[in-house]
């Protein structure tokens, strides 16, 4: 436990502040990093964690962590945050309250790898005062190149934490769709998260429907992406119809991913146990209702994604969105199949690899 001066440090620190700002296979030009000599195979299976406080996230986390390693995953990505205002707002800044500092940061990695987890982190931001149906895909601030300037060393500021703590990979954004034309910038992003994380994989969050326009993919070493496809035209659709939903979105992506020569991993494969989760995977408010039809349509989206993704050459790895702390259960509408008929789903897909990376190799 911390002392309580250590605590009381700890609430007057709010924000960190960088550099005088709010921080308030392969292809052959694959990146080194990627080609290093006994790299791990992807092969992600794992589950996500947000990262919701810095008050002993140890402690916190700890439970989760043994969590997602007793579901037999082999992966965690794990979700810190940074915040923007709304956005139009021009700073960025990490939430003391809500973020573990460097040193706990560390440990906590140190806490999956020590669960026998791969460690995947993936800095978000998020907007405190959204303005009307405000994202972080639309943001605009009002200085585009001081923006730069402190987005490079929130990245940085995540590239140390994953460096030194051991992590295996680092994505560098998600989502931000509105910066993504500025491929200059990111490159500058990637080549300092290189720096400060030489060893280790980078890769980018794209949103689900805005991959293709993306340039700077040559520079990372995977593509990462959503998966909030619409699914369905109507409530509870059955596995086949929903697998079949797949086949068009599969072969494009596919198509693409040869074209730019590296491996895709699913960032957020997920449902909120809602009925109606299928017509809009990415709307949480949609319908706030626990019912045994929300439990049952998140279940078949489960399966039916495994039916079209599992084992798919060029995926190398599949992230699910998200596990939480508390119960979960047929009482819970949200994303997390905590204690729902999709964990059984889980638990049986990420097993069966157990299963098949335990085979001895045929000669």
């Amino acid at each position: 436990m911390r002392s309580k001066q250590a605590l009381f440090a700890v609430f007057a620190i709010l924000v960190v502040v960088l550099g005088g700002a709010k921080v308030i296979w392969s292809a052959p030009d694959a990146p080194m990093a990627q080609q290093a000599a006994g790299a791990p195979p992807f092969d992600y299976r794992g589950v996500a964690i947000q990262i919701h406080t810095g008050f002993g996230p140890v402690e916190t986390y700890r439970p989760l962590l043994r969590e997602v390693a007793a579901l037999g995953a082999n992966t965690v990505m794990l979700c810190p945050a940074g915040y923007m205002e709304h956005a139009k707002s021009q700073g960025i800044y990490i939430d003391a309250r809500k973020c573990p500092g460097p040193q706990d940061f560390r440990l906590l990695v140190g806490e999956a790898r020590a669960a026998g987890l791969r460690v995947v982190v993936m800095p978000i931001l998020l907007l405190t005062r959204p303005r009307g149906s405000e994202w972080r895909g639309v943001i605009e601030p009002p200085d585009w190149p001081d923006w730069w300037r402190q987005y490079r060393e929130f990245v940085v500021y995540f590239a140390d934490i994953a460096r030194d703590g051991g992590a295996e990979a680092l994505i560098i954004g998600s989502e931000l769709v509105s910066t993504e034309r500025n491929t200059a910038e990111w490159v500058r992003v990637i080549e300092a998260a290189r720096d400060h994380f030489p060893n280790g994989r980078l890769g980018y969050s794209a949103n689900w429907d805005h991959y293709k326009p993306i340039q700077f993919w040559d520079k990372l070493d995977f593509v990462g992406m959503t998966s909030y496809y619409t699914l369905a035209d109507k409530d509870a659709p059955t596995i086949d119809e929903v697998a079949a939903k797949w086949r068009p979105i599969q072969a494009e992506i596919l198509k693409w991913q040869k074209q730019v020569g590296r491996p895709i991993i699913f960032t957020e494969v997920g449902w909120c146990s809602q009925k109606g989760a299928a017509r809009a995977p990415w709307n949480y408010y949609q319908n706030q209702t626990a019912s045994p039809e929300g439990l049952e349509e998140q279940r078949r989206l489960y399966e039916a994604f495994l039916k079209a993704w599992d084992n798919t050459p060029g995926v190398g790895g599949i992230i699910w969105w998200e596990w939480t702390a508390g119960p979960g259960g047929a009482a819970d509408f949200g994303y997390s199949p905590k204690g729902k008929p999709a964990e059984a789903v889980l638990r049986r897909w990420l097993n069966a690899g157990i299963a098949a990376t335990s085979q001895p190799a045929t000669k």
